[in-house]
């Protein structure tokens, strides 16, 4: 099903020619070129050297749908330094916050009901679950996030989620009522090891609630910035629904976020479960359909309105850069990382890169090397005209937290859907 390629060390990333969800062969689509890690960020300037990029391809398979990289970068790579905290964005923590009491709308947490998040970060859902009333535990690789929690008392596991790790949390919790997963379940290569691991480990009137970045959202306002390595898959129902019959498993419910530019929560539950199917999913199989997400020629379009927006993005920073403008960016995210080198935003153009997370303030971003800085350098003496705003969908959010720089004058450029000033 696979053959190895390497670009540095030997194993460093994996190349699947088959669809890894169902085996069969699958088309190249989209091609962004040699990237580095979206989240790979650099903490002094003696780590230029030695970063690597990969080349990064997503590639469609005309049995299931399913969109996906071709390069899988080693895991080890991926997770074991990293950068990522949900708890630095309000809008998440309170997405957390929200999601709790959605859970014990659906099971009430008397009676010792238990909850594990699969991918917990810096564990906003679990202590959400915990102040509830819930017995919980969270599941994460990311060593340099959960150390310091897991020293604190918070119960979350530092592993990879697989059947053994399932085993070991029934053998010491007991089954779960609820499995919660917030953008992890597109970032596992094996998908089929998770959902054997999610079949152990719930109950069979148990529930499982998932959220990704949503298909639909990704061609609709051309979110070529959620297309990084760690992001292997990019989902749509009708490629879920086919996989989860694979374990036994259904989906009853569907719901569509604002968070992360767009993503699709998925209700399921073992197929023995009793929630009856709302019709919203029968639906949205059917818009599915009408809107091209079975159909490769979709993926092509997307390609060349990707190219566009680069074309278009350049244009306008390039024409500001003569006037004499100042440039800087704001959101050192993978989505950020993505855009800038992608577009070959570097020191010619950009002075810098503005983000609210403390933990990568004074590190520099991938690929490109710009400093990150906090964001009260906007208020500062130096003027700064302008601000490509990489955490677009973010947008409400970072006028609140700026908007002394918007009345004095300053001004956001908008990268997607279509480059705009504001």
């Amino acid at each position: 099903m696979t053959n190895k390629a390497n670009l540095g060390d030997a194993g460093e990333y994996q190349f699947f020619s088959k669809c890894r969800f169902c085996g069969h062969k699958t088309t190249k689509v989209i091609d962004l070129g040699r990237m580095p890690l979206a989240g790979g960020f650099l903490k002094d300037k003696s780590d230029f050297q030695k970063e690597k990029v990969f080349p990064l391809t997503l590639a469609f398979c005309r049995n299931c749908y399913l969109l996906q990289t071709r390069e899988v970068i080693s895991k080890e790579i991926l997770f074991n330094d990293y950068f990522y905290h949900s708890s630095a964005i309000k809008t998440l923590v309170k997405h957390f916050a929200d999601m709790a009491a959605e859970v014990a709308k659906e099971i009430s947490p008397t009676n010792n009901k238990f909850i594990v998040e699969i991918g917990c970060n810096d564990g906003s859902f679990i202590k959400s679950c915990l102040n509830k009333g819930f017995r919980a535990v969270g599941i994460d690789p990311a060593t340099n996030v959960v150390k310091p929690l897991i020293k604190n008392g918070l119960p979350i596991v530092n592993d990879y989620f697989t059947q053994k790790t399932a085993r070991e949390i029934v053998k010491k919790h007991g089954k779960a009522d609820a499995i919660f997963s917030s953008n992890t379940l597109a970032h596992i290569e094996d998908m089929h090891e998770v959902f054997n691991g999610i079949k152990l480990l719930l109950k069979d009137n148990g529930i499982l609630i998932f959220e990704n970045h949503y298909l639909g959202n990704l061609i609709k306002q051309t979110q070529y910035d959620m297309i990084y390595h760690e992001h292997q898959y990019y989902y749509s129902l009708t490629t879920l629904v086919k996989f989860l019959k694979q374990f036994e498993m259904e989906v009853f419910d569907v719901r569509f976020l604002p968070i992360h530019a767009g993503s699709i929560q998925i209700h399921a539950q073992k197929t023995v479960g009793k929630r009856k199917q709302r019709a919203i999913v029968a639906k949205i199989l059917r818009q599915e359909r009408l809107e091209g997400l079975t159909n490769i020629q979709t993926f092509i379009s997307l390609r060349k309105q990707i190219r566009k927006t680069k074309t278009d993005l350049l244009l306008i920073l390039r024409k500001l850069k003569i006037e004499g403008k100042t440039l800087v960016g704001y959101g050192a995210s993978g989505r950020g990382t993505v855009i800038m080198n992608y577009c070959g935003l570097g020191n010619k153009l950009l002075d810098f890169v503005i983000d609210d997370a403390p933990a990568k303030q004074g590190a520099y971003t991938p690929g490109n090397h710009l400093q990150i800085v906090p964001s009260k350098i906007l208020s500062g003496a130096n003027k700064i005209d302008y601000v490509v705003l990489f955490a677009w969908s973010f947008l409400a959010e970072v006028k609140k937290r700026n908007a002394t720089y918007i009345k004095t004058g300053g001004k956001f450029i908008i990268p997607l859907p279509k480059v705009k000033i504001i």
